[in-house]
């Protein structure tokens, strides 16, 4: 149903002309149950409702990237052999770079963290600016980069602690 674009949301609704209003009715629902305005609802389309900017499915798909996250950790875990000198330091918590980088066992990375920005700033201008970052983009591009790297909330991190390196598993 995906594919072919007739999933039974607002949008699609509106399309067929079974339906006038396009916004969201679970971003809706969960605003007027928090006492919250209903003005300036998304609208319902297959990717919002199935993404935690849904204010109504947030906590749900939340919830079941954290699941498959915990279920594919446990499974390299698993595989991963005793001599391996790989570990995951962000399995059960979500961190951001910048706190993680705080920690002890980062500390041991042969990598400074000046050198780290600069290398993370030349991957993140690769990644599209969403319309809800553009006025901080626009303020000043180059912070907004390195700011947006220290930001992520990456699922996985492993260390090699035996080459001192860091990999980040996105």
């Amino acid at each position: 149903m995906a594919i072919a674009g007739i999933i039974p949301v607002a949008k699609w609704l509106a399309k067929i002309k079974q339906r006038s209003d396009v916004s969201c009715r679970l971003c809706k629902r969960a605003r007027e149950q928090r006492g919250a305005s209903t003005e300036n609802l998304p609208e319902e389309t297959y990717g919002h409702i199935n993404s935690a900017f849904c204010d109504g499915m947030a906590t749900t798909v939340t919830a079941a990237h954290h699941f498959i996250w915990r279920h594919l950790y446990a499974s390299i875990q698993a595989a991963q052999t005793p001599t391996s000198k790989l570990r995951f330091v962000t399995p059960d918590k979500e961190s951001s770079m910048s706190t993680l980088w705080q920690e002890e066992e980062f500390k041991q990375i042969s990598c400074s963290r000046e050198s780290l920005t600069e290398k993370a700033a030349d991957k993140e201008k690769t990644i599209s600016v969403k319309r809800h970052e553009r006025e901080r983009y626009d303020f000043d591009p180059t912070m907004f980069y390195k700011n947006r790297f220290w930001n992520r909330r990456p699922d996985g991190l492993v260390i090699n602690k035996k080459h001192r390196t860091l990999y980040i598993l996105e």
